[in-house]
């Protein structure tokens, strides 16, 4: 007697399972459960004639527009979508991609399918990762992967531009992100309570080499710089670059004000809000270290650049597509690591190197999220 563990093994269990991330899968799942399919229980599995197919052909129907019956691929039902318009194409992906799936109603069409996301990859902004081979203009780029952890099921992002303002006595126009002037730490002369003051070997070197998590984890840092209260009494005028020196905490802030683009502002997932100062941890896996190999809190010691040359592959690759995006500098960006009231850390793109600089000093800032 079949029971339900049995029904759960069946094999079109396991296609829906393997094929979960797929426009077309959701679609299957509609018409089984829609009003048109037979309340049947796991003791008798359904016909393809009770689910809505048919062995006939429609002479309406596209020639890839039929959905063939997972349980007899006689039985076919006219369902009109494309397999282009579902992101699968003609090319062979054998040579780059690790798990490819077939068009159900055309096997000349596939596309590579991934679970989990690798460094490197293409984030979306529905939260999916892909090869930059991959990409077809069906999704929405807003960054690449440089970090995962959990098997790629989590893990770290980073934009896909510079941040910059019209001007250094400008603010920073999220609706215009990518401006071409650098911009300040800001609130310079001023210690952040909540942050730790990294600023010696005996509280930083072994912090790196065993990846402290106060070095790693900017999102938590770009709260507490937001959160403090700044110089009580600073009076500079708006217009001025020594407002944006010593009254706001320029960086922290521009990276939390950025959404990639216009209808995206409010997105739940990439939105506003939502992206953060890397620390200085995260620009060092952004451009790639051995922490067992770094002997100094300061200095170069460690780098060996692997990462950056992944992701500034696929910033490249993206470009050359039409989306706006732009390798990674060689020149300093700003962490949300703290020195001292004066200085805090930044992050030579170049050449790996870690050093700290005064805060009314403008660098370039990338925004990273977590997914």
């Amino acid at each position: 007697m079949t029971n339900f563990e049995e029904c759960q093994d069946d094999d079109s269990g396991d296609f829906l399972i393997k094929e979960e991330k797929m426009k077309y899968v959701l679609i299957l799942i509609a018409i089984l459960f829609s009003s048109q399919a037979v309340a049947l229980d796991c003791e008798r599995q359904p016909t393809c004639a009770e689910l809505g197919y048919s062995t006939q052909d429609n002479p309406n129907c596209l020639d890839d527009g039929y959905l063939i019956c997972p349980f007899d691929s006689n039985y076919k039902k006219c369902v009109n979508f494309n397999c282009e318009s579902l992101g699968f194409t003609q090319s062979d992906k054998s040579a780059w991609c690790k798990n490819i799936a077939a068009c159900p109603n055309n096997k000349n069409y596939t596309a590579c399918i991934k679970a989990t996301c690798e460094i490197g990859d293409v984030y979306y902004s529905d939260g999916s990762c892909g090869l930059v081979e991959d990409y077809n203009g069906s999704k929405t780029p807003v960054g690449v992967v440089y970090y995962v952890s959990d098997g790629g099921y989590h893990g770290k992002v980073i934009n896909l531009k510079d941040l910059g303002k019209e001007a250094k006595n400008k603010p920073f126009d999220p609706a215009n992100p990518y401006n071409t002037s650098y911009q300040y730490w800001g609130y310079y002369n001023y210690d952040i309570p909540e942050l730790t003051n990294y600023n010696s070997s005996d509280n930083m070197l072994t912090q790196l080499q065993n990846r402290d998590q106060g070095l790693y984890d900017g999102k938590s840092n770009t709260v507490k710089i937001l959160s403090a209260s700044g110089l009580t009494n600073c009076n500079y005028d708006k217009s001025t670059e020594e407002y944006y020196q010593h009254c706001i905490a320029e960086a922290a802030q521009a990276a939390r004000d950025f959404y990639p683009l216009e209808g995206l502002k409010e997105d739940s997932k990439v939105g506003q809000g939502k992206w953060y100062l890397p620390a200085l941890g995260e620009l060092m896996d952004l451009y790639g270290y051995n922490n067992s190999d770094i002997m100094s809190f300061a200095g170069k010691s460690g780098a060996n650049g692997n990462t950056k040359n992944t992701v500034n592959t696929t910033l490249t690759a993206l470009k050359n597509k039409g989306v706006t995006a732009a390798v990674l500098s060689s020149y300093y960006y700003w962490s949300s690591s703290e020195n001292n009231s004066l200085s805090s850390w930044n992050f030579g793109m170049g050449d790996g190197n870690r050093a700290n600089l005064v805060k009314n000093e403008a660098r370039l800032i990338r925004a990273s999220l977590e997914f």
